[in-house]
């Protein structure tokens, strides 16, 4: 029962909000993210000691901590969902042609914020080697999912600056899996790993990556082909089976579901009926995607520790990292400058893996809870600011 209780409040406040954010003519996502905050921290903060008592039963149903593990699997099941929403507008071939752009996007994007964060973290907050560098990883990864979405709701993921965005995504998660390996092998082992183990980590993710975009459209052809007199229903069971075997592969591979389900609505979109493809989006961008976003906003936690110089320095980092990193890359690649810059707002995205790092670092007492709560708010403020500027730069440039 908690389970449908959780997400009618996160559906209904993302409903609101998002109507409400429409009406402003901001981002529906960003309605849909403080939509979750409202029916999360905000309610806690409000709620005891005035409308409830301390400690009712009621106030589960506005905790992040009560939720997570049951809603856990639904909001992987909405991130899958929103990717393969993705992958489904995008063309293959223009994809693939974006590489260069992407790959150099990714890099500088990553460089950038890292470098910044570690001496900012190290020299100003005066934390300790290994908390710069957790710090730095933070600052340094990017949630596409955002982007993605606010690109699809104004009609631009289709442009050179939106396919370098989303194939720089891909880059940039093997990337993190990379500093990710380092970050726990030194915390683990007090050692950077080996060689071996690196180029591991870098092969297996790229292969797959490279394979499927080869290999999947062929088999494809030959499945769908075959399936033709199937019924709609029997057909959308295949689609969904194809995006479950990528995205479990993906994570084999050691990348985010998320990137394989993008994967696959990559590879598949071209076999997909009108009728189809009008189905899956319709349960994309009326379930999952709202309820997706709310619970970016629903994981917010409140702390005054978290205000101060830390947070100041954090967000300018992981901002001006991002968005000139990404930016320059993207320039150097041969995209015009005001594109450019759109590229690297939209890599300015967070509220995914950089808490999951965030959350590493304090269960090994890295961090304390003051850094980590900066961090969460890094992302909150990421999450809410990166759709309004987009929306706002993408308009205008692109």
């Amino acid at each position: 029962m908690d389970v449908f209780v959780y997400t009618f409040l996160l559906l209904a406040s993302a409903l609101f909000f998002g109507h409400l954010a429409i009406r402003f003519k901001q981002p529906q996502i960003v309605g849909e993210i403080i939509g979750g905050i409202i029916v999360g921290p905000v309610m806690l903060l409000i709620l005891p000691g005035i409308f409830v008592p301390e400690g009712h039963a009621i106030l589960r149903f506005f905790s992040h901590e009560e939720a997570s593990s049951l809603m856990k699997a639904l909001i992987d099941f909405s991130g899958v969902f929103l990717m393969l929403g993705a992958g489904l507008e995008i063309n293959l071939s223009d994809l693939v042609h974006a590489g260069k752009n992407s790959t150099l996007t990714a890099v500088f994007g990553v460089i950038t914020p890292f470098t910044i964060g570690y001496f900012s973290a190290l020299h100003i907050l005066h934390l300790s080697f290994a908390a710069s560098l957790y710090i730095a990883t933070s600052v340094s990864i990017t949630a596409v999912a955002l982007s993605v979405a606010t690109l699809i709701q104004i009609g631009k993921l289709n442009t050179k600056a939106g396919m370098t965005i989303v194939g720089a995504a891909v880059v940039d998660d093997i990337i993190g899996i990379i500093m990710l390996s380092i970050l726990t092998s030194i915390t683990a082992t007090g050692t950077l790993p080996n060689a071996k183990m690196l180029i591991k980590v870098f092969i297996v993710p790229v292969l797959f990556v490279g394979l499927s975009i080869w290999l999947a459209p062929l088999f494809g052809s030959l499945i769908f082909k075959k399936v033709e007199k199937l019924s709609i229903n029997e057909r959308l069971s295949l689609i969904l089976l194809w995006v479950f075997i990528f995205s479990m592969l993906a994570y084999i591979s050691g990348l985010h579901v998320i990137i394989g389900a993008f994967i696959g609505g990559l590879t598949i979109r071209s076999f997909l009926r009108k009728a189809e493809s009008d189905a899956i989006e319709r349960w994309i961008w009326g379930f999952f995607a709202p309820l997706f976003f709310a619970w970016t906003g629903f994981a917010v936690v409140f702390s005054k520790e978290a205000f101060g110089l830390p947070l100041l320095i954090i967000v300018v980092v992981a901002f001006v990292g991002k968005i000139v990193g990404g930016g320059f890359g993207a320039f150097i690649s041969g995209i015009p400058i005001k594109q450019s810059f759109v590229v690297g707002i939209g890599m300015n995205a967070r509220a995914a893996v950089e808490l999951i790092v965030a959350n590493i670092a304090l269960m090994q007492g890295i961090i304390n809870r003051d850094i980590y709560s900066t961090i969460v708010f890094m992302a909150m403020i990421s999450a809410l600011a990166t759709p309004i500027l987009l929306k706002k730069f993408a308009e205008k440039y692109i």
